[in-house]
């Protein structure tokens, strides 16, 4: 299979992976906020619930206090006073026996009517109860009414479950039931809804079942389908089902984005080096005092059919995939190679190499005498090292004692940028100092570091090192740098680092 296919195989994998964990997450936030609802509606039906209890028994004990034989004005108006106060009660009858003589709101009937069975009784309170689904008040004969029908002594009471069909509850199917010992009676609400929730018949998240903490026999089941609950918040899922599906879009993009520019890089590095996308440019190397050509440094370039990559970003790479030594090897070869056949290019023409310190470390310098086309080559071979710790080892020292007893040149690269210890500067064998440009750069302000070049000069003196300040752009850098002893400069007011041919064509036409 392709790269480019497995690629996308990944980032489509990925941006599908973040879609479905999208959805997973919307899923349980949905459910949360299902729950959430449900257990809001139950709990305001409950508290309704407990209310009209509470209601009806001091409406109840209240007018069997007086202990009424017959019904009168007297008793008419303990009713409608009664009534008048009440929150879920819409009309009360008084009885004589079994025998319904009068109401609140038909007064005294002209030929009463005999109370019906219950559909249980509460013998702890001595109520009888009765769910009438469609109960036609003597004032109200065409409107019919879904109540419950309480009665206490010689009193009744209507109370209609409108209050709890409020727009407050989100959940259109609930019920509320009495529970006496294994049966079941209805109250309010959808008939049916209680026997559904304890079968278990419907999805999870979307049912619950809660009894009243005060009166433990009356409880409701509350049903939101996910359908419905989709259905009110339709907007909001649209919105975050859009949101999801831009996740994993930009996922899939952001991984296919990472992958080629992590992978590709690594790819084409390691590539490139066998198969020469790597060249070498070389930057003139001048004597501040007679503005003569003394060498050059070598500094790599690569560029393959996709393009160019810059040294700091194929850097890391030769350093993570340990290729620091065959790049070195293949530097030195095709350095060889190139500058060999110039002839304007005099014996003792000095060559910068940069070298890794990791190379240091591992022992792979002690490698640079045994190659015959360097220490028989007609230049100085200058090995430019970093300032590392790696310099400051025995095992490191031992190893620049070597190369300096096989004629190389070594060079202390970027001075005071990053690890420094001044006893190397001593126990080194060390040809060279090299000023790093941030120094140069930091003349014309006159910065801290401009102010450090008089203290660098005077260590370089003391220990009697060549200096090289590279990064010099300006006359003006130059002749500061001149001024306090700099030995050699580099920099783009001299040149560019450029091509072996154009380096050629460089010396011819400079006249060096």
């Amino acid at each position: 299979m392709e790269k480019y296919q497995q690629k996308s195989i990944i980032a489509v994998f990925t941006g599908g992976l973040v879609s479905v964990a999208g959805c997973f997450v919307l899923l349980y936030f949905a459910a949360q906020q299902l729950t959430t609802q449900i257990n809001t509606d139950a709990k305001y039906i409950i508290n309704h619930l407990d209310s009209a209890v509470k209601e009806r028994r001091k409406i109840l004990t209240s007018l069997n206090k007086h202990d009424f034989k017959q019904c009168g004005e007297a008793t008419l108006l303990e009713m409608r006073r009664a009534l008048f106060d009440s929150q879920y009660v819409i009309d009360i009858g008084f009885f004589i026996g079994d025998q319904l003589v009068c109401t609140t709101g038909a007064g005294i009937l002209s030929k009463p009517i005999k109370d019906l069975e219950p559909d249980y009784v509460r013998t702890d309170e001595s109520i009888r109860v009765r769910f009438e689904p469609q109960l036609y008040l003597l004032l109200f004969t065409g409107r019919p009414m879904e109540v419950v029908i309480v009665r206490q002594g010689n009193f009744n009471l209507i109370m209609e479950s409108k209050v709890l069909n409020s727009a407050s509850i989100k959940s259109k199917s609930w019920e509320v039931i009495y529970q006496e010992l294994e049966e079941i009676h209805h109250l309010a609400g959808t008939k049916g809804i209680y026997s559904k929730v304890n079968e278990e018949s419907y999805l999870p998240y979307e049912t619950t079942y809660v009894c009243s903490s005060e009166n433990t026999s009356y409880c409701t089941a509350v049903h939101l389908p996910w359908s419905k609950f989709f259905s009110n918040n339709h907007l909001l899922l649209i919105i975050s089902l859009i949101l999801t599906c831009l996740a994993g879009v930009s996922s899939a993009l952001l991984v296919d984005a990472r992958i080629a520019a992590r992978r590709s890089t690594n790819q084409r590095i390691k590539k490139g080096l066998k198969k020469g996308s790597f060249y070498w440019t070389y930057q003139p190397i001048i004597c501040l005092q007679t503005g003569k050509l003394i060498g050059c440094e070598v500094l790599a370039r690569f560029e393959d059919k996709y393009g160019v990559v810059f040294p700091d970003e194929f850097i890391p790479v030769i350093r993570k995939n340990h290729l620091t030594w065959a790049f070195t090897e293949a530097m030195i070869a095709t350095t060889l190679k190139e500058l060999t056949p110039i002839e304007a290019l005099p014996k003792g023409f000095k060559v910068s190499l940069n070298i890794f310190p990791c190379d240091v470390e591992q022992g792979n310098v002690s490698l640079l005498p045994q190659i015959t086309e360097l220490t028989d080559s007609r230049f100085i071979i200058c090995l430019e090292i970093t300032e590392d710790e790696y310099l400051d080892t025995s095992m490191a020292h031992a190893h620049f004692r070597t190369l300096v007893e096989s004629g190389f040149n070594l060079s202390l690269d970027d001075f005071g940028t990053g690890y420094s210890n001044l006893r190397n500067l001593q126990n080194l064998s060390f040809h060279q100092l090299k000023i790093d440009r941030t120094f140069v750069q930091d003349i014309a302000t006159e910065g801290l570091k401009a102010s450090m070049i008089p203290n660098i000069m005077e260590l370089v003196h003391k220990f009697n090192y060549a200096c090289v300040a590279e990064g010099i752009e300006t006359t003006e850098q130059e002749a500061i740098l001149k001024t306090a002893g700099v030995h050699y400069g580099q920099g783009w007011k001299y040149g560019k680092p450029m091509t072996a041919s154009k380096f050629k064509n460089y010396i011819t036409s400079q006249h060096f």
